[in-house]
C-alpha cells in the first residue's frame, strides 16, 4: 500500500525546495511584467490604428469627429497606463532583486545590466521624464496628423499618405526638469515625436532586458532547478511503484466477444427494456386541422408505397407528445414522450460493450426495441438482450461506403489516412447496376432512369471510399463523418485554398456546394427569370498524377495523418481543427465570412490561450514564421493588424480594390503560415511548446 505520510513528506520536500521557491518568486515577478506588457501592447496597437492611413483618415474625417475624439481620448488613457506601469515595473524589479539577492553576485550583474541598457538610452530617459511630467504638468498635448509626401519620381500627384498621433516637442521642452539625455532626445525629434514609435521602441527594450534577466536568474538557480527536477522524478517513480502495489479489485469482466453482453449488462438491458415495455399504450392523437388551403402540389401515398410499419410523432389530446410505432385494429400504440426518453438509458447500456459501440447506431437500438416490442406485445416473454444480440449478428457486416465528391476529379486513386480517394468510373457504375439485376420487370424502367440520373451526377467525380464493419445505419453515419473530415482536410490543397478571390466548390455531392440565386423580375408587360451562381470564380479541382506525386512529396501525408483523431496529440488536434476551419472558409462566398474562418484558424495554432492579445500576438508570430525580420516582417504585421481592423467594420456590399488586395495578401500569408505549422507537426506535442518556439524565432529581431 502507498504510504500517505511518505507522499505528504515528498510534497512538502518539493514545495520547500530552493528550486520551487525560485519558480514561485519568478511567477510573482511576472505579474508586474505582464501589467507593463499588456499596457504597452494596448498603446502600440491603438497608435498603430491611427498610423495606418485608412484607419487614421477615417478617424479624422469630418463626419466621424466623435469616433476620432474618442480614439484620441483612448490613446491618452493608454499612454497614462503605459508610463505608469513602466515606472512601476522598474521599482518592483529593483525591490525584488535587492530583497532576494542582496548578498549575491547576481545582484551586481543585474545593476550593471540596468546601467548598460537604460542609463544612456534616450527613449528610456524620456519615458521616465514623461512620467514626472504627467505627475506635475498633466497630459502632454498630442495631435493627430495627416501628411502627404509627393513622390519625386512620378507625375500626376502620386505619393505617400502618412497619418499618426504625435507630441509637439516645443511645449514639452518648455519644462525644465528633463535630464540631459531626455532633452537631447526631444531636441533630436525635429519638432514632433511619434507616440507609436517611442512606445514600440521602449517596449522592445524592456522585453529584451527581462528576457536577459529571466535567463540569468535561471542560470543562477540551475542547481536548485536540477534538484527540484530530481525530487519530482523520485515522486513520480514512487507513485508509479505505489500504484503497482494497490490491491486488485475484481470488477465485472468486459465481454470482448462480438454480439454478447456480460451477465450484468444482460440483466440491465432486460430490466430497462421491460420497464419501457410496460409503458406502451394506446395513443389518443388530436385531429390535425388543415387550416388555410395550400397552393403546393400534392402527392398521394398509397399503402403499397410504404415499406415497413408506420412510425410517427403526434400531439395527444392531453397536450403531450407521443410516438406511435404500431397499430392494433387501426388504433395507434406507442410511447409517451417521457417514456420514449428512457430509450436513452437502454442505448447507454448497449454501448458499454465495445463491439456495439463500434458497429451499431443509436437508431438501430431504438428500431430493434420497436421490432421486439411489436412481436412481444402485450406479454413480453422473450428477453430483449437475446433478441438484440440476434438482430445485431444478422445486421453487422463489412460495408463499403462510397461518398462522391463534387467538382473534383482524380487521375489516379490514392490512400488518404484511413480512407481511399478514387474516381467513380464507368466500371464502378456498371458493377453497382448489376446489383439491381433482380428488380421485377415492371420497375426496370424506373431503375434504368435512376442509374442514368446517377451517372450524370457522380460518374467521373472523385469519391471517398470507406470500409466499415457495422450495421448499415451506423456505417452511413460513420462514413459520412469520416468523409466530411477527409474532404475538409484534403481541401487545404485545393486550387482555391490560397486564393481569396476564388470560390472552392469541392465538397460532398448533395451538399449544395455552389451557392446560386433564382429570382423573378416583373416589369411592364413582361417578366424574366434570373438564375445564376453567386461566386465569380470557381476553383474546380482536377488532380493529375504528376500533381498528386508533388503533393505526396510535400505535405499530403502530414494532412492524411489527421483524418482520424485516434492517437493524435494536443498539437495535432489543434492543427487538424485549424485546417478544417480554414478549408471551410474557402467554401464561403462572403469575403468577410472567409476572413473570419481564416483568422480563427490562425488563432487556433498561434495563440496559447484566449487571454492573449489576439491582433498583437497573431501578427507578431506570423511575421516571425514568414520573415526573418526587417521591413518585410513589419509589412506582415501591418497587414494582419489591418485585417483585424477590417473585420471590426460594418460589412460593405462589396470591397474596393485596396481592401481586396489586402485580403489577397493576407490570405497568402495565412496559407503560408499554416503550411509551416503543418510541417512542424511532428516536432511538437503541445501547442504551447510550438508557440514558445515561434516566440524564440522573434527574439533576435527585437
Amino acid at each position: 500500500m502507498m504510504s500517505i505520510s511518505k507522499d505528504v513528506d515528498r510534497f512538502h520536500q518539493i514545495r520547500q525546495s530552493a528550486g520551487a521557491e525560485f519558480l514561485n518568486r519568478a511567477r510573482q515577478r511576472s505579474f508586474s511584467l505582464n501589467i507593463f506588457q499588456m499596457n504597452a501592447v494596448a498603446l502600440v496597437d491603438a497608435a498603430q490604428r491611427v498610423k495606418d492611413p485608412d484607419q487614421g483618415m477615417a478617424y479624422m474625417a469630418e463626419g466621424n469627429s466623435e469616433a476620432g475624439l474618442q480614439a484620441h481620448r483612448e490613446l491618452n488613457r493608454h499612454i497614462h497606463n503605459f508610463v505608469s506601469s513602466a515606472l512601476a515595473l522598474v521599482e518592483h524589479t529593483r525591490v525584488f532583486m535587492r530583497e532576494h539577492y542582496a548578498t549575491e553576485e547576481v545582484l551586481e550583474r543585474y545593476e550593471k545590466q540596468v546601467v548598460a541598457t537604460f542609463a544612456q538610452s534616450p527613449v528610456t530617459q524620456f519615458i521616465q521624464g514623461l512620467r514626472n511630467y504627467m505627475v506635475h504638468k498633466g497630459l502632454p498635448n498630442s495631435t493627430m496628423y495627416i501628411k502627404f509626401t509627393k513622390s519625386p519620381e512620378t507625375s500626376g500627384g502620386t505619393g505617400v499618405m502618412e497619418t499618426g498621433i504625435q507630441y509637439e516637442t516645443a511645449s514639452l521642452l518648455d519644462w525644465d526638469r528633463w535630464n540631459t539625455v531626455a532633452r537631447k532626445y526631444l531636441e533630436g525629434a525635429e519638432g514632433q515625436l511619434d507616440i507609436h514609435d517611442f512606445a514600440h521602441e521602449y517596449m522592445m527594450l524592456v522585453n529584451q532586458f527581462h528576457g536577459w534577466l529571466d535567463a540569468t536568474l535561471a542560470e543562477h538557480h540551475r542547481e536548485d532547478l536540477n534538484e527540484l527536477e530530481r525530487l519530482q522524478v523520485e515522486r513520480d517513480v514512487a507513485n508509479a511503484t505505489d500504484e503497482l502495489t494497490l490491491p486488485i479489485v475484481h470488477a465485472e469482466p468486459v465481454s470482448s466477444e462480438p454480439f454478447h453482453f456480460t451477465q450484468a449488462q444482460d440483466v440491465q438491458l432486460n430490466q430497462i427494456s421491460f420497464e419501457i415495455f410496460k409503458t406502451i399504450r394506446e395513443l389518443k392523437f388530436k385531429k390535425v386541422l388543415q387550416g388555410f388551403p395550400s397552393e403546393k402540389p400534392t402527392t398521394v401515398i398509397a399503402d403499397g408505397d410504404v415499406i415497413g410499419p408506420i412510425m410517427h410523432w403526434g400531439d395527444e389530446e392531453s397536450g403531450d407528445s407521443g410516438f406511435s410505432f404500431f397499430d392494433i385494429e387501426g388504433k395507434p400504440y406507442g410511447l409517451g414522450e417521457a417514456d420514449y426518453e428512457h430509450l436513452d438509458s437502454l442505448a447507454d447500456v448497449v454501448f458499454q460493450a465495445n463491439w456495439a459501440r463500434n458497429s451499431l447506431s443509436r437508431k438501430f437500438v431504438e428500431t430493434t426495441f420497436f421490432d421486439w416490442a411489436r412481436t412481444q406485445f402485450p406479454s413480453g416473454l422473450t428477453p430483449f438482450s437475446t433478441a438484440f444480440s440476434e438482430a445485431a449478428q444478422r445486421s453487422v457486416t463489412k460495408i463499403e461506403v462510397c461518398v462522391p465528391i463534387s467538382h473534383m476529379e482524380v487521375e489516379n486513386g490514392f490512400d488518404f489516412g484511413p480512407v481511399r480517394i478514387e474516381a467513380v468510373t464507368s466500371e464502378f457504375m456498371a458493377r453497382l447496376e448489376r446489383k439491381a439485376d433482380k428488380i421485377p420487370p415492371e420497375y426496370q424502367a424506373k431503375v434504368d432512369q435512376f442509374f442514368e440520373r446517377l451517372r450524370k451526377e457522380i460518374q467521373g467525380n472523385a469519391a471517398v471510399f470507406v470500409s466499415i464493419n457495422a450495421e448499415r445505419e451506423f456505417a452511413v453515419e460513420r462514413a459520412l463523418r469520416i468523409a466530411q473530415d477527409a474532404v475538409g482536410l484534403l481541401n487545404f490543397f485545393a486550387p482555391a485554398a490560397p486564393q481569396s478571390t476564388m470560390f472552392n466548390p469541392v465538397g460532398l455531392v448533395g451538399a449544395g456546394c455552389i451557392p446560386s440565386m433564382k429570382l423573378i423580375t416583373i416589369y411592364g408587360d413582361g417578366a424574366m427569370l434570373n438564375e445564376g451562381i453567386l461566386p465569380k470564380r470557381l476553383g474546380m479541382w482536377r488532380l493529375s498524377a504528376p500533381k498528386l506525386s508533388e503533393l505526396q512529396a510535400d505535405l499530403l501525408g502530414a494532412v492524411a495523418s489527421l483524418v482520424s483523431t485516434e492517437g493524435l496529440c494536443e498539437f495535432d488536434l489543434a492543427i487538424r481543427a485549424s485546417i478544417l476551419n480554414y478549408s471551410k472558409g474557402t467554401t464561403l462566398v462572403s469575403p468577410l465570412d472567409r476572413l473570419r474562418n481564416c483568422i480563427s484558424s490562425l488563432e487556433g495554432v498561434l495563440l496559447k490561450h484566449d487571454m492573449e492579445p489576439r491582433s498583437h500576438s497573431v501578427s507578431n508570430r506570423m511575421s516571425f514564421l514568414i520573415n526573418a525580420g526587417g521591413d518585410d516582417g513589419l509589412f506582415v504585421r501591418k497587414t494582419v493588424q489591418q485585417i483585424y481592423w477590417l473585420l471590426e467594420q460594418p460589412a460593405p456590399t462589396e470591397y474596393g480594390r485596396r481592401e481586396s488586395e489586402l485580403i489577397v495578401t493576407f490570405t497568402l500569408f495565412a496559407y503560408d503560415v499554416l503550411r509551416t505549422v503543418l510541417g512542424n507537426a511532428s516536432k511538437f506535442r503541445s501547442k504551447s511548446d510550438f508557440v514558445d518556439g515561434v516566440d524564440r524565432l522573434g527574439k533576435p529581431r527585437q
